[in-house]
Formats: structure tokens, sequence, C-alpha cells
């Protein structure tokens, strides 16, 4: 029954919204489902009704037999937009057939007398539709011929220009005008199905009876394109069909039940067989009767149920429809005030939406969803109709409201679950108990019941701005509300004025022709505004090789998985820094999600360990730090462009560029910054403090950046910097002073010199820690210069002793020296490659250093641990190097011994500049 299988359908309902909340909470997203709204309260249906109500009392709905396309599963109408979504229609390859109409003899074509064996040939794509046919349809415009062929002698009708389709001998007898075939009669490939008179019960109000039924009439619709220029019409099951039917008076009588199998009314052998498996058998006796001229493989795109995947059909069904044409200049306007992202769609896909709609079809013949409020007089001469539009009107028009909702009346679990309040919310709207209730009709005192049906889903869907609340009977303060309303506060979050139009509205791209229509009709209709500021539209996540996902091909990784294995943050950060965020299809890769996790996360840890390891204590002022140092007023200043950048790409909603400058800045920051900070933290002091401040204040500010695409990374890292209670608690990051632009360019041009000192290093194999003599170099805008702060920056990254103007001069350039072309800001590069003896022990010692410092690491000791160091080595020059270097870097040895017979805890061999040294160490 209608009830059990209802309440099969709200357990299931608050079942599944239990796990999806798992999975929101899990990625983060803030959702407040305690206080969720559900589409089957009676809240919520209350309001659908009130806005039906209103929609009503504007006169735009209406009652209508349309042809609509049909789900025979599902046994409803489907709406264009729902067709329009979810790729419904697929690619099929089926058998199309010219079918023989064959003409009485005796019937004038212009010169011409039908005989015996003249055929009328019409052409299809769904032959299961050929025993409802009613009538032939020829184009006014289009020229005619009759060809008798030479093997049979028999004679076939079709356009000229179609005449390719005829295959064999055959000559062309007459030539006519479309005209000239109208009104002729043929006879019906199933006598008996379609008569003149033709419904076997009471037929449809308005349809005709008239006795005109298989004959040829000239309709606009019919084309040449393809077929044989003859159009065979079913008037229930197509659309042109339909509309000939109506014009011309002719039968419309279904052949079809409500599942898609044939009535009574078709042939006893098809009777009962579903439309679909009818096409082979039609075929193959429409053929054994010699009426088939041939047949064709045809490859064409056909809709299915985007709900079941069940083949759809076109229906000329009664249902109740919202008009559309005439709201249409509201609905263009109103989307002018909208922001749409990305840009396109605002004149693109939604505007010639809106352009080319047709009436909405919001009636459902199904059970589970909110019921049509309209009530029909049962006298037929009174053909009153009423909708209600809130429980209140249903108590006050019903005739046996206490008989259908007593007291406690749900005869099992109460429909709004755990927290019931009001008498209202103890009944419930669904079929069945709302079928039962009557009301008395005004105009001759009559009962009037329910119409059966139920509304279309995406009813409710385009009511949620204002049925969430509960609108207008709640948090609504027009004068429309209860009384309970009229205590909220103008500042109330929950009050509608405040939440209408939304800031914005995100889903996948086709809810343009969905969700984004349905809300912007609605509330176009009863409020006269668009129901949104700004829309944000995804495309769809796609398997990694572009298939769709699917369980059945088992072609996706499992979310709960990828979230284990890299964290909610790294898919949140790929996600919202994916095309997928700009309406585009986003072949899903795992790899992407590990880029993130090395490119982001591990970097942004990396910097918060690295400030651990020399500062415990937590940031007490949320300021930049004064500090003299120009990396601290680079990385500042840095920071407060990153900050600017990032407020204006999310202002946007354009989090693809936001999540861009964010991974630059914490590269910027990882690389450049701390690796260049390293050194003068290690070294303490002054500069050691205010780089610790700094950096402190760059992770704080860099958490706010973080936290709507990294929210557990940032509240971990900003919690723990700050000692504050939440990042998400805190002010959106929005700088704190002006941008140095000279100091953003003149480090970006510091980082290319480097870039490309690097790159001719690399490219002559020289390290690093050789040390060189000299460098140089020139940029593009010749009156610019570098503070000697940061030219010290380049001498120090390159390990250059000084700059010599020189290079730059060919006259004066010495021999040995390397030149690179810059790309953007510098001209060339000069490098001095010429080692002197000084140079090359300096490049000995750095190398020695690095040994020492790879056998500390591979050792496990930490910052601080000090070793008695052993080595031993047959090159006078390599020890000396060695002793004056610990010297030099007394920081992390005890003492330095010469020995081999020493038993060590690390020990190591090493080549340096082709001699060897071994190394061994005593942790103290």
């Amino acid at each position: 029954g209608v009830d059990k299988f209802n309440q099969e359908c709200r357990e299931s309902v608050l079942k599944y919204a239990e796990e999806w909340g798992k999975t929101i909470n899990r990625v983060a997203r803030w959702v407040d489902f305690d206080n969720s709204y559900k589409t089957m309260d009676t809240s919520y249906m209350e309001s659908v009704w009130w806005g039906l109500q209103q929609i009503w009392n504007k006169g735009l709905i209406y009652e209508d037999r349309k042809v609509l396309l049909y789900c025979s599963r599902c046994e409803t109408p489907i709406s264009n937009f729902e067709v329009a979504m979810d790729n419904s229609y697929r690619e099929i390859n089926e058998e199309s057939v010219y079918a023989k109409f064959k003409m009485p003899k005796g019937q004038r074509i212009v010169n011409d007398l039908t005989n015996d064996s003249t055929y009328i040939l019409a052409w299809t794509t769904t032959p299961w539709t050929l025993p409802a046919n009613t009538a032939l349809s020829v184009g006014p415009d289009i020229v005619y011929v009759m060809v008798e062929m030479e093997e049979s002698s028999e004679r076939y009708i079709l356009a000229k220009e179609r005449l390719s389709i005829i295959e064999g001998g055959y000559e062309v007898i007459s030539e006519f005008p479309a005209r000239a075939l109208e009104s002729l009669q043929y006879e019906p490939l199933y006598p008996g199905v379609i008569s003149d008179n033709p419904h076997p019960g009471p037929l449809p109000e308005g349809e005709g009876k008239g006795g005109r039924a298989h004959r040829i009439f000239l309709a606009d619709f019919v084309t040449t394109t393809d077929g044989s220029g003859i159009v065979h019409s079913a008037p229930i099951y197509g659309e042109d069909d339909y509309q000939l039917a109506k014009d011309k008076g002719l039968p419309r009588q279904e052949v079809l039940d409500h599942q898609g199998k044939y009535t009574q009314a078709a042939p006893e052998h098809l009777r009962g067989v579903f439309f679909k498996t009818a096409d082979k058998i039609i075929l193959k006796e429409l053929k054994d009767q010699n009426k088939v001229y041939k047949t064709e493989n045809y490859l064409h795109s056909y809709p299915h149920c985007y709900r079941c995947a069940t083949p759809l059909y076109y229906n000329a069904l009664p249902a109740w429809f919202i008009n559309i044409q005439k709201v249409k200049p509201e609905l263009l306007k109103n989307n002018e005030s909208v922001n749409w992202y990305p840009g396109h769609l605002k004149e693109g896909r939604f505007k010639q939406g809106i352009e080319n709609a047709p009436d909405w079809n919001i009636s459902r013949n199904r059970y589970w969803a909110t019921p049509l409020p309209f009530w029909k007089c049962e006298n037929k001469e009174c053909k009153n109709i009423i909708c209600i539009g809130s429980i209140s009107e249903l108590k006050e028009k019903s005739i046996n409201f206490d008989e259908v909702y007593p007291q406690n009346p749900h005869p099992g679990p109460l429909p709004g679950g755990e927290g019931v309040k009001t008498p209202e919310e103890l009944i419930d709207l669904h079929k069945p108990y709302i079928d039962q209730i009557n009301i008395k009709c005004e105009k001759c005192e009559s009962k009037m019941q329910r119409v059966p049906e139920v509304v279309d889903c995406w009813v409710e869907s385009g009511s949620m701005p204002f049925a969430e609340l509960h609108a207008p009977f709640e948090n609504y303060t027009d004068g429309h509300g209860s009384t309970a309303a009229q205590t909220n506060t103008e500042r109330n979050i929950n009050n509608f004025q405040n939440r209408f139009p939304a800031d914005f509205v995100v889903e996948y791209i086709p809810q343009t022709r969905a969700w984004f229509y349905v809300m912007h009709v609605i509330c176009t209709i009863i409020f006269g505004k668009a129901p949104f500021k700004n829309v944000v539209t995804t495309g769809t996540i796609l398997a990694e090789d572009g298939s769709k996902m699917s369980k059945s091909k088992n072609n996706y990784p499992d979310p709960n998985l990828v979230i284990e294995k890299y964290g909610a943050d790294a898919l949140r950060f790929y996600l919202l820094s994916s095309p997928v965020v700009t309406g585009e299809d986003l072949n899903f890769s795992e790899k992407g999600v590990l880029e993130v996790s090395r490119k982001v996360n591990a970097l942004v840890y990396n910097v918060w360990s690295f400030l651990r390891l020399y500062e415990r204590r937590k940031i007490e002022q949320l300021e930049a730090p004064e500090s003299q140092n120009v990396l601290d007023k680079w990385i500042a200043t840095r920071l407060l462009q990153s900050q600017k950048l990032v407020t204006e790409y999310l202002d946007a909603y354009n989090t693809v560029k936001a999540g861009k400058e964010i991974v630059d800045f914490v590269n910027e920051l990882s690389t450049w910054y701390v690796r260049r900070s390293r050194d003068r933290i290690k070294a303490g002091g002054e500069d050691a403090k205010a780089a610790l401040a700094t950096l402190g204040f760059v992770l704080a500010e860099l958490s706010k950046l973080l936290a709507p695409f990294m929210p557990f990374l940032a509240e971990f890292i900003y919690k723990d910097v700050t000692g504050r209670e939440s990042v998400h608690l805190e002010p959106w990051a929005e700088g704190y002073g002006d941008i140095n632009e000279k100091l953003l360019k003149d480090m970006e041009i510091v980082r290319e010199a480097v870039s490309l000192g690097l790159a001719i290093r690399k490219e002559k194999s020289l390290p690093v820690r050789q040390p060189l003599q000299s460098a140089a170099f020139d940029t593009k805008q010749k009156d610019s210069s570098l503070d000697e702060e940061l030219v010290k920056l380049i001498l120090e990254e390159l390990n250059v002793k000084k700059f010599e103007e020189t290079l730059i001069d060919k006259d004066t350039r010495p021999e040995g020296t390397a030149v690179m072309a810059g790309t953007k800001d510098v001209e060339n590069f000069y490098l001095n490659l010429n080692l002197t003896p000084e140079l090359k022990q300096e490049g000995a010692a750095r190398e020695l250093e690095r040994q020492v410092q790879d056998l500390r690491k591979k050792s496990g000791l930490k910052v601080g641990e000090l070793v008695d160091l052993y080595y031993n080595t047959q090159d006078d020059a390599l020890e000396d190097i060695l002793l004056s270097m610990l010297d030099r870097k007394k920081t992390f040895v005890s003492q330095v011994n010469k020995s081999l017979e020493v038993e060590v805890d690390f020990e190591a061999q090493a080549t340096v500049d082709g001699k060897a040294i071994w190394l061994g160490m005593i942790k103290i």
C-alpha cells in the first residue's frame, strides 16, 4: 500500500541523511546537519503549498493534456530540464522502417488515378507507434512524385528530393505539389485499432470525434532531411502529431497503458507487450503482409529516464503546468542581476534555457512527494477548482479534517522524527492521508476531492529559499507570518529577508537547466527577484581515463581511502584548484592529490616544524614585527600581496587562481625565505629573533588564507603558533599595510639572477660549494639598481665573492666568463669561472663540511648534539683544510683526533677533489 511504501521512503531518507552527514564532516564542509531541512517535513511541504498558491493566485497554473516524455517504469512524465541533465540521451542503433500505406483505387492525383498497387511511403524510427496511426502528413512546399517499379509494377508516392531511397529500376509516372495529396485516403496498417469514433470510453475534454482518420494532411513540420518526406502520425505519441490531431479534429486514442504495455485497444497479439519489445514483432508481421518497402539501421540519440535508465516515449498526458511564457520577460530581466561563474553561462546556457523553455509540467504520477494542493468539484458542470495554501486553510475548508487527522493522527513513527513541537508537525500531508480530505464546494456545495498527482520534485527544490525556513509561517517579517514569526528580530540569521537573495549557490553545471532554473522561476514569480546574487557551477568529476565514474565499472578510487591516504585537506585543495570549479570536467587523479600533498601540505608543515625547532613560544601580537633584514621585509610585503590577491580571487569565486597564488606563496616561503634564513636563525642573536618573529607571524596569517582550502592544517598551525581558539573564528586576513612594490620587483630580479647563475654552474658542472671570484648582471630596465642587501643575497646564494662591472664589458671581460641570457627582468648574467688555488682550497673545505654534516644526519644526530671527530688521510693539504674548517665551525664537534684505531659510533669514507679521507664519530 501507499502508506507502507511512503514509510519505507521516509526511513530511507533518514538513513542516508545520516551517512551523508558523516562524509560531509570528514571533508570539513561546514553544514548544520542538526537543523537541516528535509523536503518531506510537514513544515517544508506547507511552505511549498503556500508558494504554489501564490503562483495560482497570479493565474499562472493550468491543467491541460500535453505531449511529454514519459517513463513507463516510474509511471510518470519527465520534465524537459530533467531530460536535459545527466546525459539522458544515449546513442542507439535501431531498425527504422519505410511502411507502405495502400491507397484505395480511383483517387485522383492531378491527372492520374490510384490503382490497385498504389502505396504512399512513410518512414518512422518507432515502429511500435504504427498500430496507433491516425494520419499521414506531407510538407506544403515539398514536391512529390509517383514512381512505378519495373520489377513489381507497384506504385510508390514520396518526396522528389527523397528518390534516393528507392532501390531498383523505376519510372516516374507523375510529379505534383503536396496539395494534390491533401485529404486523400489510405488504408490503415492495423484496421480497427483507430476508428472515426475511436475512444472506447469517455473522450478527454475537448477531443474530437470527427470522421477524418486515415487521411493525408498538410503540415509545416514535414521535411526532406531524411525519410520519405511523408510523416506518419500517432497523435498521443508525438507533439507535432497531437497538435495536428487537435487542429484537424482527429481521433486521439491511447494504445499503451501507464506501464508502456499495449492495451485492449491494440490487436490481440500485442496486448500486454512492452512497447520497445513490440518493434520487432510489428516489423516482422508487416513484412509478412507486404506492408514494408524496406528497413534501415538508424543511429540516433534517444532519451532515457535519468533515474532508472528506461527508454522514454512521448505521451499525451493530462498534467498541471506553470505558464512560463507569461513570465519569460521577468525571468530574463532578473537574470541580469546575477553574477555567474563562469560568466559565459549568464548569456549562454542559462539565458538560452529561459528563452527556449516550454511551460513547466509540475505534476507527477507518484506517491512519495508533496501532494498537489488542488481540489476539484465532483460536479462536472461546476468545474470549480481551488488551491490550498496552508494547513490552517485546509482545516477551515475541510469537512472531515478531524476524521482524517485526529489528535494523535499518525499510525506509526511521527513524520517529523524527534523534536516535534507543534500540532501541525504531527500532520502528515503525504498520500494516502491527504487524499481522504474532502472540501465543500463554495459554488455548488458539492464535495471536492484532491487531484491524485503529487508535485514534481523540482517544485520542492525550487521552493528551498523560503521553504527551508518554513516561511512565511515562521522567520518571515513582512506581515505574512504567524504570531511566532513576529518575534524574530531584524538581525535573526534565520529570518528569510536576511537570507534572500542568497549570497551564492553552487552546484554542477547541468543544474543551470534544473535547480538554478526552478529556483529562479519560483522566486521570480513569488518575490519578483532572482533567489541568488552569485551562481558558481562545477563540472563533473570523471574517472582518470575520462569515462563516467560508475559503481558497476568500479572505475574510481574509494573517497574514504583517498582521504585516509592523503588527508581531507589535500583532496579539498586538489578539487578547489582544479578545472572542475570553473564548470569544466575533471579526470580525477590520485597523482594530483599526491602532488598537492607534497607541494602544499608537506611544505607548510615543514616550515612550521622549522619554526618549532628554534621557537616554542606563542606569538603575542598578530601584526608584522619590526625588522631591518631585507628578507623579513620582503616576506612581509609578499604576504600582504598574497592576502590581497587571494581575497580578490575568492571575492570573484575564482578558487583556481586563489589556490595557485597560495601554492606560489608557500613555495616562496619555504624554498626562498626559510632556506635563506636558516643560517641567521642558527646563528642566534637579534637577527634570529626578528626572523623567528616574522616567520611565526607569516604562518599565522597564511593559516587564514589556507582555512577555506585546508581547514585541518590551517587550524592545527594557527592554534599552535598563536594559542588562540580557532582560525575559523578569526577575521579574514585583509592585510596590514601598503605593498612595497619596488621590493617585490627587486626580489624577482634577485631570484632570476640566482636562477641564471645556478643554471651556469649546472651547465659547467661546478657545484655551489665551490666559491667563485666574481659575477655580474644587467637588467632590461637599465636604470634599475639593487640595494646592497639584495646584492649580498645573490652572492651568498651563488657562493660568489663579489660583483665586478668589468664582466659586463666585452673589452675588459676575462677569459673563462660564462654568459646566460635572462627571460624576464635580467638581460644577461655573467659568471667568472676561473678558479684560483685559494678558491679551490675553500671549495674543498666546503665539501669536507658537507661530508661531516651528512655523517651527522645519517647518524640521527640532532642540532646541538656534539661529537668527537676522528679522521685519517694521506694528503697533508686535505688534513690542513679539514682542521682549518673545524676551527671555524666550532658548534658541532667537541674534539678532533687523527686516528684509525679507535672504535667509533659512525664512520664514512669520503673523496674530496679526488683525495680520500676517512671520517668517524663518537657521540658524547
